[in-house]
């Protein structure tokens, strides 16, 4: 997505948990403030004992398993539905993905299908796995935030449909960086929309200085004024915070729970590194998904 490309689809998939139906709460508040279409995408998964089943000798259109999983599907519009904001001016789209062996990969046909839509935004709720359990497991969201190319936005495994349903804050992680730029855009069309401040975080590990030497300026104050240019105005205010915390992924947490009875929503640049790479250094983005206490949408 380029800074001057605007979100123009929401895509939300939709299983029928709990965690699915805060996802499409938060989707469907998006979708009004972006002023965008909703779509509700469900996903037919492959079951395991299917994995060594001969196609040829089933009849896909009378298939029980099939006629089961169409009823779980209709299960789960039917949900998200009762979960979408009553603000909504269209009725959200449906999708189903199948083909006739089922989807093996549910997160690569979420992120194939949404390259197929210029401007999307994924909405999609996570699960609480240890780092080895996603490496022994996967996580759905976890591959999706590594493979798709649009903004993906993590709803936590904790979340209510209370939570999903306001913003009162957005916060923007900066760097200088073009991902961070992106992020920014986008943090600034949600904060006009939704009339709420927008907190700027750049963390400055060692302490660098603060302020303008001899005239030069400084690393925070131009990181910190490329932030607001890709904002845009922001008529509730933004402000700037410079974090000297080594640890960055815990700063940035530490500046969600900080206003955690606000309703805050994170807005971050991905750096776009490999999964083997992410892996061995680890990634600022997937460790805040992981921490925050509040949905967390991330740019590539």
């Amino acid at each position: 997505m380029s800074m001057s490309e605007r979100v123009s689809q929401v895509i939300v998939p939709v299983d029928g948990s709990p965690t699915a139906a805060a996802a499409a709460r938060l989707a469907s508040l998006l979708a009004r403030l972006l002023d965008a279409p909703l779509q509700l995408l469900h996903v037919m998964p492959l079951n395991p004992a299917e994995l060594s089943d001969i196609p040829a000798n089933r009849q896909v259109d009378t298939d029980r398993d099939r006629a089961l999983r169409r009823e779980q599907a209709a299960t789960a519009f039917a949900l998200a539905r009762k979960a979408v904001d009553p603000a909504l001016a269209l009725s959200p789209t449906e999708v189903t993905l199948e083909d006739a062996t089922f989807i093996r990969h549910p997160d690569r046909a979420i992120v194939k299908h949404a390259s197929q839509h210029a401007g999307c935004l994924l909405v999609l709720g996570a699960r609480h796995l240890s780092d080895m359990g996603k490496f022994m497991q996967g996580s759905v969201s976890n591959e999706v935030v590594h493979r798709a190319r649009c903004p993906v936005t993590i709803v936590h495994a904790d979340a209510s449909l209370l939570e999903a349903s306001h913003i009162g804050r957005v916060l923007v992680p900066v760097d200088g960086a073009a991902p961070c730029h992106k992020a920014a855009a986008l943090a600034g069309d949600l904060a006009r929309s939704a009339e709420v401040p927008v907190e700027l975080i750049f963390c400055q590990p060692g302490g660098g200085p603060s302020g303008a030497d001899g005239g030069e300026e400084s690393q925070s104050g131009r990181v910190f004024r490329l932030a607001r240019e890709a904002l845009g105005e922001i008529p509730a205010g933004i402000e700037e915070v410079l974090n000297h915390d080594e640890r960055i992924p815990e700063a940035i947490v530490a500046r969600a729970r900080r206003h955690a009875d606000d309703a805050p929503m994170i807005v971050m640049g991905r750096r776009g590194l490999s999964k083997w790479r992410e892996s061995l250094l680890g990634s600022v983005s997937h460790r805040v998904i992981d921490r925050a206490p509040c949905p967390v949408t991330v740019v590539v």
